[in-house]
């Protein structure tokens, strides 16, 4: 009587077969919560980590050598090690709002937690928890939603205003979304900045600009109301075709760039005083 053969796999390789599409999809990273599910015993669980073939990541949390430790499986190792809340800039990174993702992994932990510190994944760590609204589960992972995400990247990048108003610019967030959020989480550290990112970018300060301007130069009283605001709009187009040399700067420069900003305005004057000698 010839062999018997089978179409399926053996039933002892199941668990092998559980844990290597767990892998495959959570970037090489598993825990050992989530290997004992597949079906691995805590005998097998060993065995892979004294062959080498799962590297210790944390307690409880290996990483396939089969898989590069790149920064999906960073953020994911941390989320998994600290029972942490991805946040900032990893969380827009996660929601796929950030082209690279910058730096250390940036997530929140319980208040409760012992030690912020994880050997060979950098992390900035913070000790904060977030309202239910403002949490959702991403591919596994636990990140802060979308409009919170923006705001807390925003406060972080350099070029945060810009990131802030492309967000809204591509209807990503509303800004009464991203003003919820900051309203739920009023007194969490860190968010000062956004909140006054948010106030510019949705114009409700339209004149600050103005302001800081005035401020730099001499002081002179800074325009409070629209219609005077269009006036000297008005003024400065005919200031420039009885040929004045109008200077507009937006808020960002004179805060980002506010040495270039001013050395620009004086040349300026150096040059025209310079014609009229």
């Amino acid at each position: 009587m010839g062999a018997m053969f089978t179409n399926g796999p053996d039933r002892a390789d199941l668990p092998a077969i559980a844990v290597a599409h767990h892998l495959a999809e959570h970037d090489g990273i598993v825990t050992t919560e989530q290997a004992l599910a597949c079906g691995f015993t805590a005998d097998r669980i060993r065995a892979k980590r004294r062959s080498g073939l799962w590297v210790p990541q944390s307690r409880g949390v290996f990483l396939s050598l089969e898989h590069p430790l790149h920064d999906a499986a960073r953020i994911r190792t941390i989320a998994a090690a600290k029972n942490a809340v991805i946040d900032r800039t990893s969380a827009a990174w996660w929601h796929g709002l950030l082209r690279e993702h910058p730096g250390a992994v940036t997530a929140s932990v319980p208040r409760t937690t012992n030690t912020l510190e994880l050997a060979g994944v950098p992390a900035d760590l913070r000790r904060r928890t977030y309202p239910g609204e403002d949490l959702m589960t991403v591919r596994g992972v636990p990140v802060t939603g979308p409009a919170l995400s923006i705001l807390g990247a925003a406060s972080m990048l350099d070029n945060g205003l810009d990131f802030l108003d492309r967000m809204i610019q591509k209807e990503v967030v509303t800004v009464p979304e991203l003003t919820d959020a900051l309203d739920r989480n009023r007194g969490s550290g860190g968010l000062g900045t956004a909140r006054k990112l948010l106030k510019i970018a949705a114009g409700a300060s339209e004149f600050e600009a103005e302001r800081l301007f005035v401020r730099l130069i001499h002081g002179f009283a800074f325009h409070r109301y629209e219609d005077r605001w269009n006036r000297d709009l008005h003024k400065a187009n005919v200031a420039a075709g009885a040929g004045y040399l109008p200077l507009p700067y937006s808020w960002q420069n004179l805060n980002a760039e506010r040495e270039e900003s001013m050395t620009q305005v004086a040349r300026a004057v150096a040059s025209r005083r310079a014609e009229l000698s």
